[in-house]
């Protein structure tokens, strides 16, 4: 992955619930060629090195390794949520067995109501 250096003005910083910090950055007019490099890195986890204009800027300033923002993907998430529901399931005593069988069955029926979504 290449590396992308922009002029870019932040702006509105908001603090979220969980404490972490949601970043907006204004660019100038830039070219096809930048949008789409900017566009192939979108949803990606990366590092943000953010220096004053009169500062040496360069690649090398990036931490040579992964980061890790702790964000889980959407089926990390969508495990973590059948998680809750198998929990009070089993305290309500709705279901019974272990959380592998009631997943499955739940996936299962999430496919099958997406597959009637689909047309001919």
């Amino acid at each position: 992955m290449t590396n992308i250096i922009l002029p870019v003005q932040l702006n509105p910083i908001s603090r979220r619930k969980d404490r972490s910090v949601k970043l907006s950055l204004e660019t100038r007019e830039l070219t096809p060629s930048e949008i789409l490099a900017l566009m192939a890195l979108e949803g990606a986890e990366m590092w943000v090195l953010l220096s004053h204009q009169s500062e040496n800027l360069t690649p090398e300033s990036v931490p040579n390794t992964k980061p890790e923002l702790g964000i889980k993907s959407r089926s990390e998430r969508l495990r973590d949520v059948i998680f809750v529901w198998y929990k009070q399931s089993v305290e309500s005593q709705v279901f019974v067995g272990d959380f592998e069988t009631f997943l499955n069955q739940k996936l299962d029926s999430i496919i099958d109501g997406v597959k009637t979504k689909l047309h001919d």
